[in-house]
C-alpha cells in the first residue's frame, strides 16, 4: 500500500531505488526502468513515470554514478580540456578567460537539457616544449569524450588521440584540424579583418596591433593577427614592424610599453585581440594626454563585461562563448548517443562587431 503524504529522506542516509519503490508502492525494477530511461523494455504508464520521478525529486534521490557505470559499462564523464597556467604567471587576459569565458562555456555545457546523465570534469593540460601530450594524458580519467579549448600549433597530439571511440570536439581551430575532428568557432580571421576595416573606415591609417605576450601562440590569436594583415593589404596600407608588437597584459607593463614607444605620436588606431589588453591601453594613453577616440581609436575582441565599463566604452568583436559551448556539447552528446557519426568539419558560429564610443568618428 502506498504511504500517503510527504515522506522525508532519512537523515544522513542516501535515498535508494528501494526507498522510491516503497514510497510509490511499486517494484524496484519499475523504478529502475523509469529513472534509467529503459522504458522500451516493459510498458510503463505516463502517470507512473511522473509518479516515480516526482517521488525521486521529493526524496532527494541522487543516482549512484559508480553503480551505473559498472552496469552500463559507461563512465558518463565528459572532459573539458584547457591549458594549465601557473597561478603566479597569469596575465589579465588569462584571469579573465578563466572567470568569464571558461565560466560561460562550462555553464552552457552543464545546463544542456541532455547533459543530466553526465558529469563534467576539468582537464588541466600542461603545454611545454619538453612535455608533449601522450594518449594516457587524455584517456587516464576515463572520459567518454572531450571538449578541447584553446588549441596551439605546438601541441597537436590530441588530433591523433581523437576517434569515434574517444570523440573530441575542438572549440577553436588550428591548421588542418577540421579534416580530423569536428571544430566549432567563430571565424577569428574574418572578424579581425572586419574590426581593422572599421578602424580604417573611421579614417585611421597608422594602426598598431598590440598582442598579449602570453597568448601570442594561441591559434585564435594568430588568426586575429592574420586578419589584421589582411585588412591592411586590402586597403593598400603599408605594414611596419613597429606597428605589430607584444606586451604582457599587466597595467605596469602596458604603461612602460607606451612610455618607450617611439612611434606613439604616429599612431591613430589600436587593435588588440583581447578586450583585457585594450582596456589597459585606455587609461594609460589618457594619462599621457591622448584623447580616446579623437587622437587614438581603440578596438578590442571578445566583448567581455569589461568592454562595457571602460571610459569610453570599448568597441569590440562579440565572441558568443555560451553559444559555442552549447553547440560543442550538443554535437558531442549526439555523437556519444549514436545519433550522428563522428565526422570532421568546421562549424562556424556567426558573430558581429559591437561599435561603442572608443572608435566613434
Amino acid at each position: 500500500m502506498a504511504v500517503s503524504g510527504e515522506k522525508r529522506q532519512r537523515k544522513n542516509n542516501r535515498v535508494t531505488l528501494e526507498d522510491i519503490a516503497h514510497y510509490c508502492d511499486v517494484s524496484k525494477a519499475t523504478v529502475s526502468r523509469v529513472l534509467n530511461g529503459h522504458l522500451n523494455e516493459f510498458p510503463v504508464s505516463e502517470a507512473m513515470i511522473q509518479r516515480v520521478k516526482g517521488a525521486a525529486e521529493r526524496l532527494g534521490y541522487r543516482p549512484n554514478r559508480l553503480a551505473r557505470a559498472i552496469r552500463n559499462q559507461r563512465t558518463s564523464l565528459i572532459g573539458l580540456s584547457f591549458i594549465h597556467v601557473d597561478p603566479h604567471e597569469r596575465s589579465e587576459d588569462q584571469i579573465s578567460f578563466d572567470s568569464h569565458v571558461m565560466g560561460d562555456i562550462s555553464n552552457s555545457i552543464i545546463s544542456h537539457p541532455d547533459f543530466k546523465d553526465y558529469d563534467l570534469v576539468l582537464h588541466d593540460r600542461v603545454e611545454s616544449a619538453d612535455h608533449p601530450s601522450q594518449e594516457g594524458d587524455f584517456k587516464s580519467d576515463l572520459f567518454e569524450g572531450m571538449i578541447y579549448l584553446t588549441p596551439t600549433e605546438g601541441h597537436r597530439e590530441f588530433l591523433d588521440v581523437a576517434s569515434s571511440e574517444f570523440p573530441i570536439v575542438l572549440l577553436g581551430l588550428i591548421d588542418g584540424a577540421e579534416k580530423k575532428v569536428p571544430c566549432i568557432d567563430i571565424n577569428n580571421r574574418t572578424m579581425a579583418t572586419r574590426a581593422v576595416n572599421h578602424l580604417i573606415e573611421t579614417g585611421r591609417k597608422n594602426i598598431l596591433m598590440l598582442v598579449p605576450e602570453k597568448l601570442q601562440h594561441v591559434c585564435c590569436i594568430q588568426d586575429r593577427i592574420n586578419g589584421y594583415h589582411d585588412a591592411l593589404k586590402e586597403n593598400n596600407i603599408p605594414e611596419s614592424t613597429e606597428f605589430l608588437r607584444t606586451v604582457r597584459s599587466l597595467e605596469e607593463n602596458v604603461a612602460a610599453f607606451f612610455s618607450d614607444l617611439r612611434c606613439l605620436d604616429e599612431i591613430d588606431g589600436i587593435f588588440c585581440p583581447t578586450d583585457e589588453l585594450a582596456a589597459l591601453c585606455i587609461p594609460t594613453l589618457k594619462e599621457m594626454g591622448k584623447k580616446i577616440p579623437e587622437d587614438i581609436a581603440i578596438m578590442g575582441f571578445n566583448d567581455l563585461p569589461i568592454a562595457r565599463h571602460t571610459n569610453p566604452p570599448l568597441s569590440t568583436v562579440r565572441r558568443p562563448a555560451v553559444q559555442q559551448g552549447r553547440a560543442a556539447i550538443d554535437l558531442l552528446l549526439k555523437i556519444l548517443n549514436k545519433e550522428i557519426p563522428y565526422e570532421p568539419g568546421f562549424h562556424e558560429i556567426e558573430t558581429e562587431l559591437v561599435i561603442r564610443e572608443s572608435t566613434r568618428k
